[in-house]
């Protein structure tokens, strides 16, 4: 487990543990939207980063006999669940709760404590989105991208989430103190009904963007990245013809799964033989190519649904002077 996407996860899990508690109580001693809207919102971030949290672990498990390549999409299907999480919880919710407060025309009871819950929230979210950044910058410098090439191609979707969250959460808390502010200076409680509603769509935005963000790599997207590095690598080998096909998928930010067919020069394959061992070696290579279509054909006769067969031949072990005067 990437030690600074659990220390980001956690960062952000605590705080906004500790920030949601005092935002409900800011809402119950005042009564305003904005706030509700704000615990909310950071119920909804404490119940995602808590979901990140258990998408990290159990993306780490090892490979077993029903997932051969481990589980590293655990991650981002863990991240899309909170997506939705904070679509539901924190967008509808509290849009909804914002109307019914405007069409009831209810006045907040503003004082000092929702300014003060504001202030701690801000100090506290705000220490989060600066080890959040810090590790994503951290993150870029390894891959060796600016922030704004890497903020687009990352593939670890844990730090990316983190970090857009608590840019929204201070981004939130700015709106929530403006619709409080003009609310208790004006006397209507409309500015803090705005507050909340702009509030609820910017996590309904929020949520949509990281389920956009994960579902890409639910859907085995391949990795543009590695493709490029193999195609160049392998043209630029002096044994390679042609590569005819490069393939891959991203199984988790740390791992790939790379699928390529690639023809070898004739004189890298039969260098140094006669015409007669040219003649064997090419009439081999279409057998194994007959045996291996034969193969694949064996499994799509009864399982038409295997689509991509990809057979790769074993070297056979080197029999022993004694085994080889048994067999003759």
């Amino acid at each position: 487990m990437s030690h600074g996407s659990t220390k980001a996860v956690l960062t952000a899990l605590a705080g906004n543990s500790l920030v949601t508690v005092a935002k409900f109580f800011g809402f119950f001693v005042s009564g305003s939207s904005a706030l509700l809207a704000e615990a909310v919102h950071s119920l909804a971030d404490t119940a995602n980063q808590a979901l990140l949290y258990f998408g990290l672990r159990r993306s780490q498990r090892k490979a077993d006999q029903e997932h051969h390549f481990g589980y590293g999409q655990e991650r981002y299907f863990w991240n899309l669940v909170s997506a939705v999480t904070i679509f539901f919880l924190g967008c509808v919710y509290t849009v909804m709760h914002a109307v019914h407060q405007l069409q009831e025309d209810t006045q907040p009871e503003l004082s000092w404590v929702p300014f003060l819950i504001i202030g701690v929230a801000f100090a506290a979210e705000g220490y989060s989105l600066l080890v959040a950044l810090s590790e994503f910058r951290r993150q870029a410098g390894e891959a060796g991208k600016p922030l704004r090439v890497y903020f687009v191609e990352t593939r670890d979707p844990t730090t990316l989430a983190v970090l857009i969250e608590d840019a929204v959460a201070v981004f939130g808390l700015l709106i929530a103190l403006l619709g409080i502010g003009l609310a208790a200076w004006t006397g209507s409680a409309v500015f803090d009904g705005i507050a909340a509603i702009c509030i609820g769509l910017l996590m309904g935005v929020l949520a949509v963007f990281l389920a956009s963000t994960n579902r890409k790599y639910l859907l085995n997207r391949s990795d543009d990245e590695v493709n490029t590095i193999a195609t160049r690598a392998w043209q630029a080998d002096e044994k390679v013809q042609h590569v005819q096909r490069v393939n891959s998928i991203v199984l988790s930010p740390d791992d790939t799964l790379l699928m390529a067919e690639v023809e070898l020069r004739e004189e890298t394959i039969f260098a140094d033989m006669t015409a007669a061992e040219v003649a064997q070696a090419i009439r081999f290579m279409r057998k194994l190519d007959m045996i291996r279509r034969s193969l694949e054909d064996d499994v799509t006769s009864v399982a038409p649904e295997a689509q991509h067969i990809f057979i790769e031949f074993a070297v056979p072990a080197e029999k022993s002077e004694a085994e080889q005067a048994g067999a003759a």
